[in-house]
């Protein structure tokens, strides 16, 4: 379904990304009635269904055939709940099931996930988007063995959190810088599961997280591609996908918190990406946002990713009108 272009030509379809921009279709579809957006999202939901593995995993990877993926599952999760919630097709209802039920098998005993991971033998903390993920589903499955699960998963990436509100391990591989784009996805994992659960503890965590931004922003006028553990920077460049996310997910903290602080820090994010000359440089398209800013930079180097422009998309809906 959903591709983004990279230096070279398109890539393949990406289940991953296609699950989550899913929500963005139909959400404005909602804004504008445009009835394309909601048969693209519903057209999008069922070709997810067609990938689903026997044992319940999603595919991780471009097109149609990758191996069993613990976030992408996750990923897809979304569009899938938000398709079943509006349609009542049993079918999204019985692939959602089959996902979550495949989630919960392969849980460690310490209730991280290990395998179907995209660095092998390493567990990401950006998993709390995961974690999210199943909550959401499990509003449809109304099953407590899968909430008491999830609350113990939470409890595992808690435990990663830094004195100075970083989190272990937010970066793709061990031992790495964290894109911004991880560290959002981490934010808005402990964000969402606090708002779900009624967690004060994982919603302070997110709050930490857009405080060090702030202060960050503040002082450097700009936020760096790449932050490690010690919120050290590497300001050779912008990554843009991560900017738009830290931006929404502010958002998200002003909806929940209703301090304004959040709202003008939101706004002060997003104009960094919508500053940055980065739109896709193709005759006939429009609307594209690089990885990175410049777009050599190192996040996606020379690409616009699909989610990069799904995450400015949604930011926008909150705070760029």
């Amino acid at each position: 379904m959903l591709r983004h272009w990279k230096s070279g030509g398109w890539a393949a379809a990406y289940p991953e990304t296609t699950g989550y921009i899913i929500e963005t279709f139909l959400d404005y579809h909602a804004q504008t009635s445009e009835q394309w957006l909601y048969d693209y999202a519903i057209e999008a939901a069922e070709w997810i269904c067609t990938l689903q593995k026997k044992n319940g995993a999603l595919p991780e990877g471009l097109g149609e055939n990758g191996e069993e993926s613990v976030f992408n599952t996750g990923m897809m999760l979304f569009g899938l709940n938000r398709a079943y919630i509006l349609t009542g097709n049993k079918k999204f209802k019985k692939t959602i099931e089959k996902a979550v039920d495949w989630l919960m098998s392969i849980l460690e005993n310490d209730f991280s996930w290990k395998k179907g991971a995209y660095t092998k033998g390493y567990v990401p903390s950006y998993y709390t988007r995961v974690v999210w993920a199943v909550l959401e589903s499990n509003k449809i499955l109304q099953n407590a063995d899968i909430q008491q699960n999830m609350i113990k998963a939470l409890a595992f990436y808690k435990a990663l959190v830094n004195e100075n509100h970083s989190i272990k391990n937010w970066a793709f591989e061990a031992q790495k810088p964290a894109y911004t784009h991880t560290i959002a996805y981490t934010q808005r994992g402990f964000l969402e599961c606090g708002n779900l659960l009624n967690d004060q503890e994982s919603i302070e965590i997110a709050k930490n997280i857009a405080l060090k931004i702030s202060d960050l922003l503040e002082k450097n006028g700009k936020i760096a591609g790449t932050y490690d553990e010690s919120w050290n920077p590497n300001h050779r460049y912008i990554c843009l996908t991560g900017n738009a996310q830290l931006s929404l997910n502010t958002a998200r903290l002003f909806e929940i918190t209703n301090d304004d602080f959040y709202f003008i820090l939101a706004k002060k994010i997003f104009k960094t990406v919508e500053n940055a000359p980065s739109r896709l440089p193709l005759k006939g398209y429009r609307g594209g946002i690089a990885g990175s800013y410049p777009a050599w930079g190192d996040y996606r180097k020379m690409s616009y990713p699909n989610w990069a422009a799904k995450f400015w998309l949604d930011a926008f809906l909150k705070v760029g009108k």
